[in-house]
This record gives C-alpha cells, sequence and structure tokens, in this order.
C-alpha cells in the first residue's frame, strides 16, 4: 500500500507510509516504516522505525518507537519498549517498562519502569512499579513487586519477590529473596535465599565480594544484622545475631559465620553454634542448644537439650538434656528433669539429680552428691562425703553380681607396710549380732524420699556387727581400723562397715591360734617322748628286777642245799666257811 494520512476534522487520527499486510496501526507516525507483516502498532510514533520486524504488537504513546526487526514483542505502555531494536519475544506492560532494551529478548517486564533501564539483558521477569527499573544487563532474573531487584547489573539467575526486595542486587547471582525489603543491601553476594520480610536486611552491606554468601534466612528480620557472615541458616520471625528491639529495629553482630539458628527469636551469637527453639540463645562456639528459652552462654563445644536449659561462660565442652536442667561447670554431663550440676567433671543423670563437688557423679532420680570424687548410685540417694561410693537407698535389700568384688592390692602402690594387725586380742572382743533395718528412720536421717515402700526392708534379719561397737573395740587397741566407716557429718550421714576389713584380723586371729596349737603340739610331743624315756628306764628296772628276783633264786636254790648238808652234819666247817 502506499502513505496516507485520516484526520477528523483538524485532529490527525493517523499518517503512515506502509507496505505489508495484516497491519494496524492508530496514531501519528505509528509503524510509519513497517514494511513487514502481522503489526499492531497504536499510539503517537508507536512502532515509527518498525521495518522487517514482524508479529509485534505495540500499544502507547512511542511504544516500540524505535524496533527495526525485532519480532514477536508486546509493548504496552507509553514509551514501553522504546529503544527496542532487535530485541525479540519480550512482553512489557506498564508506562516506561522496558524503555531502554535494546537487544534483549525473551523478557517479561509488568508495571510502571519495570525493567527500564535493561538493554541487552535476557529472559527476565519484572513485576511491579520500577521492579528491575536500573537493570541492565543481567540475565534469567525474576522480580516481582514496587522496586524489587531494581538495580541489577550483571547479576543472573536471581529470584526477589516483594517490596523492595533484592533491592540492590547488582551483579548478585543465584539469590532468592521473598519478601518486603527482603536482602535489600545484597549487591554482590551469591547463592543467598531469604524468605520473609527485611530477611538478610544488611546482607553484604559493605559491598564486598568476597564475603555474605550462601547464607539462608526464613521469618521476618531473620538474620537482618549481619552484614558479612557467610554460610548461615536461620530460620524463624526475629531469629538471628541479637534481639529485636521493635517490629523493624534490630541489633547484633554484623559478621557472623556457619550459624543454623530455628525458631522465633532464635539468637545464634557466635560463629559456628546451632541453637533452635522459640527465644532460644547461643554464644558457645562449636556449641549445640536445642529447646525453646534454652540459654548458651559461652561455652565452647557444649550440647544443650530441653525447655530453659541453661549454661554458663564456664560449661565448656558439656552436655546438659532435660527440662530447666543446669549446669555452671566444664565437662560436665546432666541428663534428667531439672538436673543440677554446680562442680567440674561432674556427671548427674536423673530427674533433679544434681552434683555441687567436683569429680562428683549422682545416677538415679533426685540423686545427690555435694562432696569431691563421690558416687551415688540409686533413686534418692545422696552422698555429703568426699571419695565416698554409695549404692542404693533404705529400701534397697540386696546388692550382687555373678563374681566377688575385686579390691586394689597390688604392692607395687603400697606404702609404709607393717605387720600391727591384732588378731585374738581385737577379734575376741567383737559381739555378733542378727538385727533387723529401720528403713523409715535411715529414709529421714539421709534425707531422702520416705515414700518408698519398705516392707521387704523391714523383714529382712541381718547378721553382723554393730559399728559403733567395732569402732570401740578397735580403739582400745589403738588399732587403726579400716573396717570402720565414720561418718564426717552425723546429722546426715551414717555409720557403716567394711565387712571384707575383718579378713586381715581374722587372719592374725587364726596365725596366732596356729601357733599356740603349734606349741600346745611341741609341748605335747615333749612330754611324749619323756614318757618314752620313762618307759625305758622301767623296761630297764624291770629287766633288772628279773635278773635280780633270778638271783634271788639261786640264791634261795643254794641257801637250801646248804641247809641240807648242814643237817646232814657233813663238812659243817666248810660250809660255813663258804656262807
Amino acid at each position: 500500500t502506499s502513505g496516507s494520512c485520516i484526520r477528523h476534522g483538524a485532529v490527525s487520527i493517523g499518517c503512515v507510509k506502509i507496505s505489508g499486510s495484516q497491519i494496524t496501526v492508530v496514531g501519528y507516525q505509528a509503524g510509519r516504516s513497517v514494511t513487514t507483516s502481522e503489526l499492531v502498532a497504536i499510539g503517537y510514533q508507536a512502532g515509527y522505525t518498525n521495518t522487517t520486524g514482524f508479529d509485534n504488537t505495540f500499544v502507547g504513546a512511542q511504544a516500540g518507537r524505535l524496533n527495526r526487526n525485532g519480532g514477536d514483542n508486546t509493548f504496552m505502555g507509553t514509551e514501553s519498549g522504546e529503544n527496542n531494536t532487535t530485541g525479540y519475544d519480550n512482553a512489557f506492560f506498564g508506562e516506561e517498562s522496558g524503555t531502554l532494551n535494546t537487544t534483549g529478548y525473551e523478557n517479561t517486564f509488568i508495571g510502571e519502569d519495570a525493567g527500564f533501564s535493561n538493554t541487552t539483558g535476557y529472559k527476565n521477569v519484572f513485576v511491579g512499579n520500577e521492579a528491575g527499573i536500573s537493570a541492565d544487563v543481567g540475565y534469567r532474573n525474576v522480580a516481582v513487586g514496587s522496586e524489587a531487584m531494581s538495580d541489577v547489573d550483571d547479576g543472573h539467575h536471581n529470584t526477589s519477590i516483594g517490596d523492595s526486595s533484592a533491592i540492590d542486587i547488582g551483579d548478585g547471582i543465584y539469590n532468592t529473596m521473598i519478601g518486603a525489603a527482603a536482602g535489600v543491601a545484597t549487591e554482590w553476594a551469591d547463592y543467598n535465599t531469604f524468605v520473609g520480610s527485611m530477611s538478610g536486611w544488611d546482607n553484604n552491606r559493605t559491598n564486598s565480594t568476597t564475603n555474605a554468601n550462601r547464607n539462608t534466612y526464613v521469618g521476618h528480620l531473620s538474620g537482618a544484622s549481619n552484614r558479612e557472615g557467610q554460610d548461615n541458616a536461620g530460620f524463624g520471625a526475629f531469629s538471628g545475631y541479637g534481639r529485636a528491639q521493635s517490629g523493624v529495629d534490630f541489633a547484633g553482630n554484623t559478621n557472623r559465620n556457619r550459624t543454623t539458628f530455628f525458631g522465633a527469636a532464635a539468637i545464634a551469637a557466635q560463629n559456628d553454634v546451632i541453637t533452635m527453639g522459640y527465644f532460644s540463645y547461643n554464644e558457645g562456639q562449636y556449641a549445640i542448644g536445642i529447646g525453646n528459652e534454652g540459654d548458651m552462654q559461652n561455652a565452647v563445644g557444649t550440647i544443650g537439650m530441653g525447655y530453659q536449659f541453661a549454661t554458663t561462660d564456664a560449661s565448656d565442652s558439656s552436655v546438659v538434656i532435660g527440662n530447666q536442667s543446669s549446669i555452671s561447670q566444664r565437662n560436665v554431663v546432666g541428663i534428667g528433669n531439672k538436673v543440677s550440676i554446680s562442680n567440674l567433671n561432674g556427671i548427674a543423670i536423673g530427674s533433679l539429680a544434681s552434683t555441687a563437688g567436683d569429680q562428683g557423679i549422682a545416677l538415679g532420680a533426685e540423686s545427690s552428691v555435694t562432696a569431691e570424687n563421690s558416687v551415688a548410685i540409686g533413686y534418692g540417694t545422696s552422698v555429703t562425703t568426699s571419695n565416698e561410693v554409695y549404692l542404693g537407698n533404705a529400701a534397697t535389700t540386696n546388692i550382687g553380681g555373678t563374681v566377688n568384688w575385686t579390691a586394689l592390692s597390688d604392692g607395687r602402690f603400697k606404702d609404709d607396710v607393717k605387720e600391727n594387725v591384732p588378731g585374738l586380742d581385737f577379734i575376741n572382743t567383737l559381739r555378733p549380732v542378727t538385727y533387723k533395718y529401720d528403713p523409715e528412720k535411715i529414709a529421714s536421717h539421709r534425707g531422702e524420699n520416705s515414700s518408698l515402700n519398705f516392707d521387704d526392708k523391714k523383714e529382712v534379719v541381718y547378721t553382723g556387727f554393730i559399728a559403733q561397737e567395732v569402732e570401740k573395740a578397735a580403739n582400745q587397741l589403738n588399732y587403726d581400723f579400716s573396717g570402720v566407716k565414720v561418718p564426717e557429718n552425723t546429722d546426715t550421714d551414717m555409720y557403716g562397715i567394711r565387712y571384707a576389713e575383718f579378713v586381715a584380723p581374722l587372719v592374725q586371729a587364726v596365725q596366732e591360734l596356729d601357733a599356740k596349737v603349734k606349741k600346745l603340739e611341741q609341748m605335747l610331743e615333749t612330754k611324749d617322748q619323756l614318757l618314752q624315756e620313762k618307759e625305758l628306764e622301767i623296761t630297764a628296772l624291770s629287766d633288772q628286777q628279773k635278773q635280780i628276783n633270778l638271783i634271788l633264786k639261786r640264791l634261795q636254790m643254794l641257801e637250801g642245799d646248804q641247809i641240807n648238808e648242814v643237817m646232814s652234819g657233813q663238812q659243817t666247817t666248810k660250809i660255813s666257811s663258804n656262807q
């Protein structure tokens, strides 16, 4: 066709010089130079220089004005896509949307000044008043919201949704910021994800190209104060690095790294920490805190779990688990409801279990240790003296195992060894008895729970000694006997006996008895020898007596013969002389 001008009275409806088909132009100089087909140009100079561009729709004064051969574009709004030349597959809706776009392609800009400064950027989506207004060459970005991602330079693959979200994203890449003013300061940082109004507010505020990367914050004001820290993950409204002063005011450290915090108002107050729970707090590096209102002070490397668990700055390298449990020293383990540990290297396990002496161990609900290097095992069991181990409570009737208890007895570690253990003198003063315990009285004396069932304990008949009597017997002999446990505090502790210690004096007593027996045996043996000697003497005397008797008998015989001779009157003188 040829050029023509259309007037309605004094008003020019349009004046065009066109050649092509399927063309609709309305407005002064709209589509003035078109030579191709399928063009809709409505408005003053809309599609003014379009020549070979096809399938374009330009609506608004100077919309697509400089487009020459870019095709498949839709520009609606005054100066929308005005400077587009070869860009294609673009959709701009709104006054001055995509105004400076030249060769950028496959962009979608919706809103006044949306994508205004985009020149060569491609595959961007900007929706909202001034969304992406200062973007120029960035690509594959998505921004939805008034002023969302308004300043993108070389940044790409960023997503922002919300009023002013990612407003200054600059050269950042692969960032996602959702929520009003989310990540407003991020310009050079990468791989961040902020979800929630004002989340990641100060991230990359210093515009450094080497920090503030790989952070994830979810929740209103989450991670708001962090500027340079990176590799953080936070979830929860007002969670971050300091307590929020109000709904929009915040405080906190600006350079936290490798932190993880979950929960509304959860605070990570040190690098390399994990805190989870509403209003939880963690200041201990390498520490883990889990529980609503959990309080992890500067306890390095500690693990805390439970509602309102509490630590101190001195609680390094410890574990506390349980509702309202607390620890105040390092190298401790506390597990159970309201467990309390206030000593070094302590262990308390069980509801209300507690230790207050260094190296103390309390195992069992309501068990307690208040002295150093002591152990209490059993429900309600307590130890108040140092270097003591106590098993069971007032209701315990038996403690056993498959083998006997082994006690250290290595001569290499014994000094001042003396053979001064009394035997019979000590043993003979002891009074063996049988007896029953009064468990209620024991529980009351030790401050243990008296609600236990003591029926079985009351019926047991025991055999043994009375500790006080044994102590008295030893003292009378000036014997420092280790078999009696004398309480340091008689108001809370009790006398005890270590029956295994009686082995030594019993052995000594046996040895003494053995010595006496041997002496008696020796005496008997001597007597036996004497008897044998006397028997020999008696035998010898008996033999002598026999010889004497024989001699006497012979003499008698001789005497008889002589008498006969006298009587016969023969040799009287000779016989008389011989006699």
